[in-house]
């Protein structure tokens, strides 16, 4: 079905493959004339509003989903809404049909940049186009010169208002998997991890590269590209490295002069991370002669677990070796952290794991510094691109509070479960490696996220798994929500299930005209699993009317809107005490019932919501009693993963 649809395209709109594809042209018979060009009329324009379209529909086809899909015409009106303006949107959305065009956007002038969309003016005669954010004209690259009412591009239908561009870049190096394993596992947990992890081998693509580190009271990486015998580097658990001291060890160190390209493997690292094709055997030797950590362990001691060395030399090597490329440390964690750099925990079992009732009282030795560890590490993975996960096999805490800004900067995966044996953990682990209808695995690599608006929005901030790229500008907004004051975020991991809250403010002062329209334009950057560049672009518009006007309240999506409520509680959550979240949450509710409500005072019975907000304040009754912000009967390490998944 797809590759006629795209058949059908190239029929239809042959003149972007004029300039990347003359193969097409030679097959199906297309020449190049100089026949005079047609003038173009004015491109119809996408419908503004949701019309007769569901909010499913709109996200089957857009991936996106807004709390208000009509707006009020003032930002003070805007304001009394309640619930904000916002969007759930999914970048990597897949939809039926789905193809990629394999050839360079059409951008705006600096500094808008925005992409050339369903909603842009065009001028025929001149051959140029009014950009929707900015109001400034641009003229067509020469590739459009035979554009025409009859042969309009794919981005300026209104059936694309989401759509897919292969970059002309150089291809990126292959996705890289640099395993981290604990050795400190009991004989048949470990030799149930093993088999996970030589399964996963075999679901990785030919060309993806791999790498091996073990620890427990040391840290070893393996020397894959010596197959003579079992070769690695050892580094002491209990000392803290520098990345400087990790290069200079591992030779890795840039000579003064050299500089690294992104994409550009070091030197001397195949040895440790080669292509699965090549090192496959020697891998798979070493994971089955892998052993439990042989230093002793007394009866009332816990394992001497280097979590933190372990995560430093993989975070050390990948910044150095693979800057700016695809790759995931893949953290398999059987305890906590209770040596070196890190630690969690002491050594002794007399001492217990940190619980809220020691944070409260400010019992917790290890967490502030251990905390401040895991973000260094966390900022430098971030800087480059690179992804941590987290799978965690163990029936006490493994620090989990500690180490989740490993997985909330950089958008790692988080598996927790009993044991390394439990099918939860294998099925959840070898689920990453998922493949697509092109045998290529279901993942993005190294993206930026950007967010354009018309000059009647700003942008009040993102709330997911992302870090800000400190983008100023005029579409930031004064109101702070989440990961504010830019306009530009990266993704270090993405794929179809990711999903980001980006939240909005109306600009205007003044009441804007009714039916008049503002637009979003989201554009995703990311590497795809087979090496190649792509830009995905979303571009929606709604339209705002008086605040008397019914059209808003009918326009509520009271699932979107939960959801976007319940990232904000969320956060907050994070940086106040509990009970001053739940009282927010509880005047935001009785706000929104006052004001979209019937009733007669003083008779309950009397009480009535509209359809579209009648299940939103279960949702909030559930949501202030979910194990998202209560933390009773849950340990520090369960709020963490539920707050982050």
């Amino acid at each position: 079905m797809q590759s006629s649809y795209q058949h059908q395209y190239q029929q239809q709109y042959p003149f972007p493959q004029q300039q990347y594809n003359p193969q097409y042209q030679q097959q199906n018979g297309i020449q190049q004339n100089n026949q005079q060009q047609i003038q173009l009329q004015q491109v119809p324009q996408q419908e503004v509003h949701t019309g007769s379209q569901s909010f499913e529909d709109i996200e089957d086809r857009d991936g996106i989903r807004l709390s208000w899909n009509v707006w009020p015409n003032s930002r003070v009106e805007a304001t009394r809404l309640i619930v904000p303006i916002g969007t759930l949107y999914t970048p990597l959305k897949e939809r039926e049909g789905q193809i990629s065009f394999d050839y360079e956007p059409v951008w705006c002038k600096a500094p808008c940049r925005a992409v050339l969309n369903p909603y842009c003016q065009i001028d025929a005669r001149s051959k140029i186009w009014v950009c929707p954010f900015c109001l400034q004209r641009n003229p067509f690259p020469p590739l459009y010169n035979d554009i025409s009412q009859q042969n309009l591009p794919a981005e300026l239908l209104s059936t694309f208002t989401t759509i897919e561009y292969i970059l002309k870049r150089p291809f990126s190096i292959p996705p890289i998997f640099l395993y981290v394993v604990d050795t400190c596992l009991e004989e048949d947990e470990l030799k149930s991890l093993k088999e996970s992890l030589m399964v996963s081998l075999s679901l990785l693509p030919s060309t993806s590269l791999v790498g091996l580190i073990t620890f427990g009271t040391m840290a070893q990486l393996h020397e894959l590209g010596y197959s003579n015998c079992p070769k690695s580097y050892v580094f002491r658990g209990s000392k803290e490295y520098s990345a400087k001291q990790i290069h200079d060890m591992l030779g890795f160190a840039i000579k003064s002069g050299q500089s690294m390209r992104p994409g550009q493997p070091a030197a001397d690292v195949s040895r440790f991370i080669l292509p699965v094709s090549e090192c496959e055997f020697t891998l798979t030797s070493i994971l089955e002669q892998l052993q439990r950590d042989p230093w002793p362990v007394d009866n009332d001691k816990r394992s001497l677990r280097s979590t933190g060395v372990a995560l430093s030399v993989a975070v050390g090597i990948l910044e150095t070796a693979f800057p700016n490329s695809g790759a995931r440390i893949v953290l398999f964690a059987g305890g906590p952290c209770t040596e070196g750099p890190g630690i969690v925990v002491g050594p002794e079992l007399r001492e217990s794991i940190r619980s809220y009732n020691d944070l409260d009282k400010d019992l917790a030795k290890y967490v502030k510094k251990a905390i401040k560890f895991y973000e260094s590490l966390a900022k430098r993975a971030a800087e480059m691109g690179h992804i941590i996960d987290i799978f965690a096999g163990c029936l006490d805490q493994v620090g989990l509070m500690e180490m989740k800004s490993l997985a909330a900067t950089t958008n790692g995966v988080i598996v927790i479960s009993d044991s390394f044996t439990t099918s939860m953990f294998k099925q959840s682990f070898l689920r990453l490696f998922v493949k697509d209808e092109q045998n290529n695995l279901l993942m993005g690599f190294n993206a930026s996220f950007d967010v354009q608006v018309s000059r009647e929005l700003k942008v009040c901030g993102l709330i997911g798994l992302v870090t800000s790229m400190s983008k100023k500008g005029p579409s930031v907004g004064e109101t702070e929500i989440g990961i504010s004051g830019t306009t530009s975020w990266k993704i270090c991991g993405i794929s179809p299930k990711t999903t980001v809250g980006v939240y909005f403010e109306v600009a205007s002062h003044q009441p804007l005209a009714p039916n008049s329209r503002g637009l979003i334009q989201f554009t995703t950057k990311y590497q795809h699993s087979n090496g190649t560049c792509r830009l995905r672009v979303t571009t929606v518009a709604r339209t705002f009317q008086d605040v008397n006007s019914p059209e808003i309240a009918a326009s509520f999506d009271q699932e979107a809107a939960a959801v976007l409520m319940a990232r904000i509680a969320t956060f907050k959550a994070d940086i106040d005490d509990g009970p001053d979240v739940l009282r927010w949450l509880d005047r935001m509710l009785i706000r929104l019932c006052q004001k979209y409500a019937d009733y007669r005072r003083d008779d309950p019975s009397s009480f009535q919501l509209s359809n579209n907000f009648s299940i939103y304040p279960q949702f909030m009754f559930h949501l202030r009693r979910s194990q998202y912000l209560q933390v009773f009967n849950n340990s520090p390490d369960e709020v963490a993963f539920y707050r982050l998944t």
